[in-house]
């Protein structure tokens, strides 16, 4: 990285920073003038406006497949679309705010709706019966219209009715009588509270108090019409906000458009002005310094210094790799930037990572699935951002993994062996880690170790780097003769039959252990005078034998990964095959199958691909990585629905970086 500085005069200051967020090829150092308190409000409207835009976007997606369409992938806009004017601005927020109108407005018809049906449903059971329900009071009198659930409860009201209340009575409103009973209830209204206390101790359901228009089926017939009226009004509201969602491109631009500004009015914030000029600060990639230089003075009336950073400063971090390691950046950037001082861990973590999902994997029919669904997210959907990093990374460990199913035999499990009732099996070209599975956990920790000693040598480079390359290699070099060392003397027997050589590869272990303790001893205290702390410099170091044991032993987890994928396999065919082989098992087998095996990819893939970062995350990256830097992050058009199109300015740089999507 480089620093840049950049001086011009404050008439060109909104242009320097437009040309600089097209260019995306400088982070802003930050240098606030104190502005922060003046924007807050701009900001808070800029934020409260991209939430409305976007709640709009994501509700007119979800309710219509055009708008869907639409949202689906990025929409491609020219430069001069995408500078919103005031008119342009004014008209978004209109049809924002009629789109929010809109929806208030179907709520309350569709509460309305919901409420005229159900007051339908409760006169229904009403409508054969020709009594003017408005009816309910006379001058001395008050009538009582309800159902009564079952003749003990309608006997019992009569009892207490005839016994106590003489002047009151009821009618049974339905010929043949059958309960539920609708039931009119005659009273004075002196003992109308009476009769209301009788009721309520009663199984009896009193009439809603509904807005009647006479009998219940002209209530039903003046019900309906409210509701055709209301569903009527509800389909225009309907059409109105699909006419919106077929011109949702404008909230989809107005959203970015506003993004754009809050992010360059942040920038904005963190150059320092003066009456007349301003001055910025900046990282630039070394290689594209003078490109940035040339193309802001050719444009404006500024002066720009480039000098390298000062010995020893942090500066944020590019990473720059050809296409196969760049596919697992998403790897390191969710761990965290590696420090400007130390070296790219990426040319080490990527051809690793991609073999260990592999061998976790190691699947030729759970790769292809993931090959084929990767690919699809890749070249049909075309996704951007993280989730195209994380499809690319997938995909080439798909491809990882069908290698190993090869090397391995696997296909789906033990499938083919299965369906042809152990006629025929898959090949393999190594072995099979179900027949033996302690060949594959040392298979296994020889390749962790393999894994680790790259660790240490990028351990070496960052102590040359700070020019203590003597002092990596007292702390690295042990371990090189050391771990060999004992897995010459260990597994002697397991690599060879005969005595003799058995014996020969014993004592170059002892040896080669031995040649690492001494060197240890001897160099491990680098740079330390005292003979007596040099010495005790040396044993500590040699007690980080604990911590290589366990590193060791965490590749086991290959194996535990390999056999579960394996074996969950194996019982899905066998459940898909309990009908035996007959048309009815095959066609069994193929349903049990497609879940069971499409259930266990998802499975295997998570684990595989947790388990692998953890062993790239504590294992590899306990050896060398420093961490605490910061990933370059230029000032740049951030989109998140749009992409711009930049083919028709390509006169203004023919070599710039095409913006890069928000990450989803």
């Amino acid at each position: 990285m480089s620093k840049l500085t950049i001086v011009g005069l404050h008439e060109d200051r909104a242009d320097v920073l437009d040309a600089l967020m097209k260019m995306a090829g400088v982070e802003i150092i930050e240098d606030k003038s104190g502005s922060e308190s003046a924007r807050s409000m701009t900001y808070a409207s800029n934020l409260d406006m991209r939430a409305r835009l976007k709640r709009a976007i994501s509700g007119l997606s979800a309710r219509f497949p055009e708008a869907r369409h639409i949202v689906g992938k990025k929409l491609l806009v020219s430069e001069e679309a995408f500078v919103i004017t005031e008119e342009d601005e004014t008209k978004a927020q209109k049809q924002l705010n009629r789109y929010e109108a809109l929806l208030r407005e179907e709520e309350a018809l569709e509460l309305s709706l919901s409420v005229l049906h159900d007051q339908r449903e409760q006169l229904m059971p009403w409508v054969d019966i020709p009594i003017d329900l408005t009816v309910r009071n006379t001058d001395r009198t008050t009538i009582i219209y309800g159902v009564f659930r079952d003749t003990t409860a309608f006997d019992a009201f009569e009892r207490d009715v005839a016994r106590d209340l003489p002047l009151a009575s009821a009618f049974i409103l339905e010929e043949d009588a059958k309960f539920p009973a609708k039931v009119a209830i005659v009273t004075i209204d002196e003992q109308l509270p009476r009769i209301r206390a009788r009721l309520a101790a009663s199984d009896f359901h009193e009439i809603p108090d509904l807005p009647f228009t006479g009998s219940a089926s002209d209530t039903l017939k003046d019900l309906d019409e409210k509701v055709a009226a209301k569903e009527d009004e509800l389909r225009k509201v309907q059409d109105e906000l699909r006419e919106i969602a077929e011109g949702l491109s404008i909230f989809m631009t107005y959203h970015d458009f506003l993004l754009v500004r809050s992010d360059k009015a942040a920038a904005d914030e963190k150059i320092h002005a003066t009456h007349y000029t301003f001055f910025l600060k900046g990282w630039v990639p070394e290689s594209d310094a003078e490109r940035v230089t040339r193309e802001l003075t050719d444009r404006f009336d500024v002066v720009c210094s480039i000098k390298p950073p000062e010995e020893g400063e942090e500066t944020p971090v590019k990473l720059k790799n050809n296409r196969f390691i760049s596919a697992f950046n998403v790897i390191l950037e969710m761990y965290g930037a590696p420090s400007s001082q130390e070296s790219d861990p990426m040319p080490v973590l990527a051809p690793f990572y991609m073999i260990l999902f592999g061998m976790m994997l190691s699947d030729v029919g759970y790769g292809s699935m993931l090959v084929i669904a990767t690919a699809y997210m890749l070249f049909k959907k075309k996704v951007e951002g993280t989730m195209r990093q994380l499809s690319s990374m997938l995909f080439i460990s798909g491809i990882a993994s069908i290698i190993w199913g090869f090397i391995f035999g696997g296909f789906f499990g033990d499938l083919i062996t299965v369906v042809t009732q152990g006629k025929a099996n898959f090949p393999m070209l190594w072995f099979n880690p179900m027949d033996s599975p302690t060949q594959l956990l040392l298979f296994s920790m020889v390749f962790g170790v393999i894994h680790l000693f790259f660790g240490m040598a990028l351990k070496i480079r960052n102590e040359k780097l700070k020019g203590n390359l003597m002092g990596g290699l007292g702390e690295t070099v042990p371990w090189y003769l050391i771990i060999p060392g004992l897995g010459l003397i260990l597994g002697k027997g397991s690599m060879t039959s005969d005595p003799q050589t058995a014996l020969l590869l014993g004592e170059i272990g002892k040896w080669l252990a031995i040649a690492g303790v001494a060197f240890a001893l001897i160099f491990a205290g680098h740079g330390i005078r005292n003979p007596f702390k040099r010495l005790l410099k040396g044993l500590g170091a040699l007690y980080g034998i604990t911590s290589w044991l366990s590193d060791i032993l965490s590749y086991s987890r290959i194996l535990a990964l390999v056999l579960a994928t394996s074996v969950i396999a194996a019982v899905v065919n066998m459940l898909g095959m309990l009908f035996g082989p007959t048309l009815l098992g095959y066609i069994a087998f193929a349903l049990i199958g497609v879940f069971g095996h499409t259930l266990n990819l998802g499975l295997s893939a998570l684990s595989a691909f947790v388990h692998t970062s953890r062993l790239q995350y504590v294992e590899l990256f306990g050896k060398f990585f420093e961490g605490g830097g910061s990933f370059w992050n230029p000032l740049r058009r951030r989109t998140e629905y749009v992409k711009i199109d930049r083919e028709a300015n390509k006169s203004f740089s023919d070599n710039q970086p095409v913006e890069e999507a928000t990450r989803p």
